[in-house]
């Protein structure tokens, strides 16, 4: 069997609807639950009918639930041994994830984040958090304060007093998080601006929000568990990049308020 379940999402997912992203990121993260759970057992942990998963198998390409499961029990099975090639592919896409900020014209984000109201920021992820509170420390050196999302039942609390006039980040790293997509498609409706930051690939948060910052990291096994590895220091390294600039726009900014006052 030379397809992984990865890679058959990878080549079919243009025909996947949020339903199917839903149900993938829910078997991504519980393989091996996965593995030992009738269709039934599945289809009610995704909150959708036994024919949707059905559906979902036959998208990616497989007869049908059972083999589902076969690609389940070979991936859990699969030899994972480190690849020290990894290293410097990892190095490099650091050191792409900076040039690419850097040549970036990242104006009309900086703008938003600049003119807003307030900023809140949601991260799907514990590694998402930390980054949503390295945001909020960064650009209270610069005064903009913004104000960290804690957790999924702080959204609605803050969607009744947000409007217009303020600005959500979203950092999720696949970008098809169902509470992160949500809160996007929300937003979208309410006419808030959002920024979303997650990888560069097809993903469901950059349809949705009015700005979208990715980045490409691979993932790979680390050689010890069957799980797989992704560098998280994209993150970080966007949030220095950004505020850096966000410091060269608002010095620009304040430079031509300075000229216009003296022409009067």
């Amino acid at each position: 069997m030379n397809n992984t379940l990865e890679s058959l999402i990878e080549k079919n997912y243009d025909t996947l609807n949020e339903n199917d992203l839903y149900i993938w990121q829910y078997i991504y993260h519980h393989k091996e639950q996965c593995q030992k759970m009738s269709i039934q057992q599945l289809a009610k942990m995704c909150n959708v009918s036994h024919t949707s998963i059905l559906r979902f198998t036959k998208k990616i390409g497989l007869d049908g639930y059972s083999e589902l499961k076969v690609y389940l029990k070979s991936g859990l099975k699969q030899k994972s041994d480190f690849n020290r090639h990894m290293i410097h592919l990892s190095v490099n896409e650091l050191v792409r994830t900076i040039k690419d900020l850097e040549e970036r014209d990242l104006d009309s984000v900086l703008q938003y984040i600049s003119e807003a109201r307030h900023v809140f920021i949601y991260g799907t992820g514990e590694v998402q958090y930390n980054t949503a509170l390295e945001f909020k420390r960064e650009f209270a050196y610069r005064r903009r304060i913004m104000h960290v999302i804690e957790g999924k039942s702080e959204i609605d609390t803050v969607l009744h007093t947000a409007n217009r006039d303020d600005l959500f980040i979203i950092i999720s790293l696949s970008g098809d998080n169902e509470t992160a997509v949500n809160l996007a498609k929300t937003l979208r409706k309410l006419k808030i601006p959002s920024i979303g930051i997650a990888l560069n690939t097809k993903n469901l948060l950059a349809k949705y929000c009015d700005e979208f910052i990715g980045f490409t990291c691979s993932s790979f096994h680390t050689g010890y568990y069957n799980v797989q590895y992704s560098c998280t220091g994209h993150f970080f390294m966007l949030c220095n990049i950004l505020f850096l600039k966000y410091l060269e726009y608002k010095e620009l900014e304040e430079s031509k308020e300075e000229e216009g006052m003296s022409l009067i």
